[in-house]
């Protein structure tokens, strides 16, 4: 899918090479607010897998892995939406995790990028509500979930490992209109 500026895509294992790259040149920045990997992680080979089970359950319906570039310029990896615990039935429901590049902050892609993938969910697959779970000394993500429209629900104690160790997590959601 396309915004103004960006382009969000589902990235084949071809796109390994890239992914890796994205991850080792942000590892410092996203250690502090992201779930705790081993070294492995950051290696091609890691991310080709990560890439083929991706683009598996994105055919199954059970995630929607959206990498953010720019139009103009597919080339360069911006960041990352996902879409994930996905509940049909009664719930119509999801969580959405993000991260983007340290050199991509204050720019308003996030923001972009969040405001288009949940109006395409909500349309698409007919969803009814969308959660996100944030660190609450993360400002950055916080001033983003709100300029996206998400409400503030309570707290998630203990909810992701982070940076070595448990954290709790403030809880937001948005319905569909």
């Amino acid at each position: 899918m396309e915004t103004e500026r960006l382009r969000l895509s589902v990235m084949r294992p071809n796109k390994a090479a890239d992914v890796a790259n994205y991850f080792s040149r942000n590892r410092s920045f996203h250690e502090k607010w992201s779930q705790t990997h081993e070294s492995n992680y950051f290696l091609k080979s890691t991310q080709k897998e990560y890439l083929k089970y991706d683009l598996k359950e994105f055919k199954r319906g059970f995630l929607v892995p959206l990498w953010i570039t720019l139009k103009d310029d597919p080339s360069t990896l911006l960041g990352r939406v996902s879409f994930f615990n996905f509940a049909y039935g009664g719930m119509m429901s999801c969580s959405m995790g993000y991260h983007l590049d340290k050199n991509a902050v204050g720019k308003g892609y996030m923001t972009e990028a969040i405001k288009a993938s949940c109006e395409m969910l909500f349309e698409v697959m007919n969803l009814h509500r969308i959660e996100a779970f944030i660190l609450p000394e993360n400002e950055k993500s916080l001033s983003t979930i709100n300029r996206c429209g998400f409400k503030h629900e309570g707290t998630r104690y203990s909810y992701m490992h982070i940076n070595g160790k448990w954290r709790d997590h403030l809880s937001f959601y948005l319905l569909k209109e």
